[in-house]
């Protein structure tokens, strides 16, 4: 592959270069839905996509940034390295993240709700929980403890792959199945398919370590730290459980109640 030179279509030295212009749309939600591309920063997080089987097109480096050799050699065909120059990576950014070393590839086609009747472990489902670190964090912790797949409740599809998003679950967002929906359309489908909803609750009898001896699958349903499920998740759900907390605390952050849960589920999902 030839290297950047001065006077090289690969050296992405002003916002006039051609590809300038495709970069700085895929910041926003409507040039990713344009395009129909995403951005993923990091070497560490591409690499993880293309181990999922995501086609990378591009992978760009801003100055001093070095390739790896198995980056290079990981890289899907055809795809091509471009440096960026300094000055340029801080404009082509502006008041998002700087990114030293970033790819474009192929936005993932969507997932659907039918993709649960495949998948034999747990799933986690977040209802209305907006905040890219909770998130990934999740992400990580699904990955981490055995889930099968995860899915988002009232959120874009195409902010599935916010690069905040991406960051935050360190690449991983690619080794999990993630389906979206609207609350409605996973409650139908849940009964007609006869799912086994769990939420927590802070008025449950039962307390978190329950669950660890239920042998079927389960869609363990998280809210917001600040609303919890919606009224209509609640009503759904056959089993409530409570995570025990001081009195002090009134409740947890998502993630950390995620994690909790997820543990004692670890023996089940790790058949």
């Amino acid at each position: 592959m030839d290297e950047p030179t001065a006077n090289n279509p690969f050296l992405v030295d002003s916002l006039n270069h051609p590809l300038a212009g495709p970069i700085r749309k895929l910041l926003t939600r409507e040039g990713r839905r344009e395009l129909n591309q995403i951005i993923i920063d990091d070497e560490e997080n591409i690499l993880q996509a293309l181990a999922s089987g995501i086609e990378i097109e591009s992978v760009y480096y801003a100055g001093d940034e070095v390739i790896s050799e198995t980056l290079r050699k990981n890289l899907t065909a055809g795809a091509t390295i471009h440096e960026v120059a300094k000055r340029t990576t801080k404009k082509l950014f502006e008041n998002d993240k700087i990114s030293r070393t970033f790819a474009i590839a192929e936005t993932p086609k969507p997932i659907g709700l039918e993709k649960l009747k495949s998948i034999t472990k747990d799933v986690v489902v977040l209802e209305d929980v907006s905040i890219s670190g909770n998130i990934g964090n999740i992400i990580r912790t699904s990955l981490a403890l055995g889930v099968g797949g995860m899915v988002l409740l009232n959120m874009d599809p195409l902010d599935i792959y916010d690069r905040r998003l991406i960051r935050a679950s360190r690449g991983y967002l690619f080794s999990l199945p993630v389906m979206t929906a609207s609350t409605n359309e996973f409650i139908e489908y849940c009964k007609h398919n006869n799912q086994t909803l769990l939420v927590t609750s802070a008025n449950a009898e039962k307390t978190v370590d329950a669950i660890a001896s239920i042998v079927d699958r389960l869609l363990i349903v998280f809210g917001s730290e600040k609303e919890g499920c919606s009224p209509e998740i609640e009503n759904a759900a056959s089993l409530k459980v409570r995570i025990p907390i001081n009195e002090k605390v009134e409740s947890l952050n998502v993630s950390a109640a995620a994690g909790i849960t997820l543990f004692n589920r670890i023996k089940i999902n790790q058949r």
